[in-house]
């Protein structure tokens, strides 16, 4: 814990010196008994805009608020600011990664929304990961607040299936060890508490697929062995029309077009950035 401290504070320290500076922010947090009591956000604003359009991003199992900058760079350049937060169960978020760890995302929501200094009255989200699994949740809860959400590489039923969750243990896209990340990510202690708390999660079961869903772009490797290529496809298959694109690879599908690609679509969905003189 002191290390991850000390990271925090030097990625801070140094991030006085970007061409975006980040101001962190908290938030008092009220949930449920045993979790924490602040959620901590890294916001970022584009240069000379007013109110400008915001996405709010996060990451996986294992990659924290601070490693979204790249994300946040290619955004700010385009003229939206951005918001981190850590995913549920992760870094400083104060929930872990349940059934309803969305009520970490909707106070942010509802900061966004009366925020002065950003148009956050419906703004884009973007999940890296198993963060994807979130975006898809919360553009099925709450579509109206919405304008767009990218899962990069989220799942949302087939990926917590036991088959799955067995044939998937040792991906060749994760070096250390995914089942115990993610257990610490959902509070499970063996096994049995990882199946159970994985199968409970799925987006199909809890009946949300069939609703109306904010603009979702679902993004990945087509030959992704940690996060089932079949989740998209269940996807499309529900509720409102979906963007998809794939690209020629694994987990997440990185290549030079894919955060482009992800970034211009968020761009043509949200409102433009307003200059100083409009």
């Amino acid at each position: 814990e002191r290390s991850a401290v000390l990271e925090r504070t030097a990625y801070l320290a140094a991030a006085r010196h970007f061409k975006w500076p980040i101001e962190r922010v908290t938030l008092p947090f009220r949930g449920l008994p045993g979790d924490g009591s602040e959620l901590v956000l890294l916001v970022r604003r584009p240069s000379n805009a007013v109110r400008p359009p915001v996405v709010l991003m996060w990451g996986g199992v294992d990659a924290w608020k601070e490693q979204m900058t790249a994300m946040s760079d290619a955004l700010l350049a385009r003229g939206i600011a951005t918001v981190a937060m850590d995913n549920a169960g992760t870094g400083e978020s104060p929930v872990k990664g349940d059934t309803t760890g969305e009520r970490q995302f909707l106070p942010v929501l509802d900061w966004l929304a009366a925020s002065s200094e950003l148009n956050g009255s419906r703004v884009g989200l973007l999940g890296r990961s198993f963060g994807g699994y979130w975006v898809s949740k919360l553009a099925h809860l709450v579509p109206e607040r919405i304008a767009g959400g990218v899962s990069w590489g989220g799942g949302a039923h087939y990926m917590f299936q036991r088959d799955w969750i067995e044939a998937s243990r040792y991906p060749d896209s994760y070096l250390m060890e995914l089942v115990e990340t993610r257990c610490r990510m959902l509070g499970a202690h063996d096994d049995e508490e990882y199946f159970a708390a994985f199968a409970r999660l799925s987006l199909l079961d809890q009946g949300l697929l069939d609703r109306p869903c904010a603009p979702l772009l679902l993004v990945n490797g087509k030959d992704d062995r940690q996060c089932p290529i079949a989740d998209v496809h269940l996807l499309t298959e529900h509720g409102s029309p979906k963007c998809v694109r794939l690209f020629p690879s694994g987990h997440m599908g990185h290549t030079p077009q894919t955060l482009p690609t992800i970034v211009d679509w968020l761009v043509q969905l949200l409102p433009a950035a307003e200059s100083p003189s409009s």
